[in-house]
């Protein structure tokens, strides 16, 4: 494993978060310096400590160390708008999805050269 990237990748996670060095330390209980380490390649981590940066700030650590991001952990930015569809939607919602998929799919055989 590649200490750089996987520090690169640490860091993205944390910026992603929104959250400084330090704030992101205090979560994990871990020292900023150690994190700062950590993200310059300087030091690695154990497997204890990717375990608790990664439950307690939901990040996976397929992706810290393998560069992947499973399907059902993908953060995208309309995530967050799905999860507010009432269950009693869920349904509707369903089938407009899929309506749209064979619009997409007509369009696509439509301008196909």
């Amino acid at each position: 494993m590649d200490k750089v990237v996987i520090g690169k990748r640490l860091r993205r996670s944390r910026e992603k978060l929104s959250l400084t060095r330090e704030q992101f330390a205090e979560k994990v209980e871990l020292s900023p310096q150690f994190i700062a380490q950590i993200e310059n390649a300087n030091r690695g981590m154990s497997a204890e400590t990717l375990y608790k940066i990664c439950t307690r700030l939901d990040i996976s650590p397929e992706y810290i160390l393998l560069g992947n991001q499973p399907m059902n952990e993908l953060q995208l930015p309309y995530v967050d708008l799905l999860r507010k569809i009432p269950p009693d939607y869920s349904g509707v919602f369903e089938e407009y999805v899929k309506n749209f998929l064979d619009v997409i799919k007509i369009a696509e055989r439509k301008y196909e050269l």
